[in-house]
């Protein structure tokens, strides 16, 4: 390898911090609804929808807490942000409602602020037009996806045979130890030469912390009020999606550079066509995993795992079929043909289709039996590959498309789309209306088979749709370069 292809040094240890991030929020994803029907004895419908609005806030709060990151500083706001996520997932080891809502509040909040700051972090290692950003990305992708994926089999596997408190005690030690990192490191922290990562207000540090730790304590108690009131969290954060398209679109026709016009355009054009992948996806750990608990053989190679644990296969599957991917893309770049992002967001609505599709053929095969474990791990890898024509992918976007000092606005956009998803994928979730108590598979499997087929075939039909706009899409970014190097 060429030094022309040498990551920036700063990459490993912002991977490594939010790799100890994601232990505790892939623990979250992946034990929340069974957390909330298994320990708290809440119905399956209330459970969802509190999913639902979690993903929501999750992904959605970021708009703003990206947008203040950027003028604070990225420094002191993920320093601010893993801090309160800390305090949320201390709150999660005291079983009780008051507790759970509380916690759960402290971490969106912490979210907003610690998921687009570190990203954004990363996103300055790196010129606009670097060739090694989107293979950077991917890496980063990768490896805090295996923090996500250590923690959800070791957690799953702690809280089946303790309890929840027990594994939300391991990710508060992930989280404490992804603090004191953040702290040693962010002083040797090494950004591109030409790029800042400094506040774009003159304030004393003092100040900027304390604004911070005021928007934690005014983001907590609303958030509260949304988890106990879910169609009004749902109302409003599809109404901040109409909202925050408008202002874009409206910001992107003042901007006078063409180009970087353009590049806008095609920017809100993929956020918006990646929810319907994020749809798919926030059914994984919340609809996906009941009906593991409850229509699946969990014994896998002779052991028994955890409904919950099974998310983790996503994660494994992102780390091992990326790494394949992340070298095709390298080597279609050197000769040219690196397909548009616009093409790899069609095929992954219609490969990740195809994977519930699958699920609804393997539920029709087996209409009175538990489903295999192995059939839901085929269905995870096939989920993955999905997932990694957009997630990874799209972060870079956010990076080499933004306009230079909005990184954090965009980054925030980016995360609104997959919030959006996740409410969406809670009406998705609701619609079976399956008996409170134990059914009968012969009543339950058709009516899991007729939701899995009718997303799978919605979303294939949307990929397809997709694919007569990429024409126009790879023109609009007909400038913006995606050159992935050898890793």
């Amino acid at each position: 390898m060429t030094k022309r292809f040498k990551q920036p040094r700063a990459l490993a240890p912002l991977t490594f911090c939010y790799s100890l991030f994601m232990a505790a929020f892939g623990g979250i994803l992946a034990s929340l609804t069974l957390y909330q029907t298994n320990q708290l004895h809440m119905d399956a419908n209330t459970a969802y929808g509190v999913f639902s609005a979690a993903m929501a806030l999750l992904f959605i709060l970021p708009l703003a807490g990206g947008y203040l990151a950027g003028k604070w500083g990225y420094i002191p706001a993920s320093r601010v942000g893993v801090l309160a996520c800390t305090a949320g997932m201390l709150a999660f080891c005291i079983p009780t409602s008051s507790t759970f809502y509380l916690g759960l509040a402290l971490f969106v909040v912490g979210n907003a602020f610690a998921t687009p700051a570190i990203w954004c972090m990363v996103d300055h290692c790196y010129t606009k037009d670097s060739p090694l950003r989107e293979a950077g990305f991917t890496l980063f992708y990768l490896f805090f996806n295996l923090g996500a994926v250590a923690s959800i089999f070791i957690g799953g596997a702690i809280a089946e045979k303790y309890s929840f408190a027990a594994e939300f005690g391991l990710d508060s030690a992930c989280l404490i130890l992804a603090f004191l990192l953040l702290q040693f490191y962010s002083h040797h922290f090494s950004k591109h030469k030409g790029r800042s990562i400094a506040p774009q207000v003159s304030w004393s540090h003092h100040k900027i912390y304390a604004a911070l730790f005021l928007v934690i304590a005014i983001g907590t108690p609303l958030s509260i009020l949304l988890f106990n009131h879910l169609q009004l969290n749902n109302t409003l954060m599809l109404s901040l999606m109409g909202v925050s398209v408008t202002l874009l679109l409206i910001k992107s026709f003042k901007i006078q550079d063409r180009q970087q016009r353009h590049r806008m355009f095609a920017f809100i054009c993929l956020a918006l066509i990646s929810i319907v992948f994020w749809v798919l996806y926030a059914l994984e750990p919340s609809f996906l995993s009941v009906f593991i608990e409850t229509n699946v053989n969990t014994t896998l190679l002779g052991l028994h795992f955890p409904a919950s644990s099974f998310f983790a296969f996503d994660g494994v599957f992102v780390i091992i079929v990326g790494l394949i991917l992340s070298r095709i893309w390298f080597y279609l770049s050197l000769k040219n043909k690196n397909p548009p992002l616009s093409i790899k967001f069609a095929a992954s609505l219609i490969i990740i289709g195809l994977g519930f599709i699958y699920l609804a053929w393997m539920i029709h095969a087996h209409l009175e039996q538990l489903m295999s474990a192995y059939d839901i791990v085929i269905a995870y890898a096939i989920f993955a590959t999905a997932e990694l024509l957009v997630s990874p992918l799209g972060i870079s976007m956010v990076g080499s498309l933004a306009p230079e000092g909005e990184e954090g606005l965009m980054m925030g956009f980016w995360q609104l789309s997959t919030g959006v998803g996740g409410v969406l994928a809670g009406y998705i979730a609701m619609l079976p209306h399956l008996p409170q108590t134990t059914t009968p598979l012969t009543t339950s499997n058709p009516i899991y088979l007729k939701i899995f087929l009718e997303v799978g075939l919605g979303a294939v039909l949307a990929g397809l749709a997709v694919l007569l706009f990429v024409p126009k899409l790879a023109r609009l970014m007909s400038k913006a370069t995606y050159v992935v190097p050898q890793v």
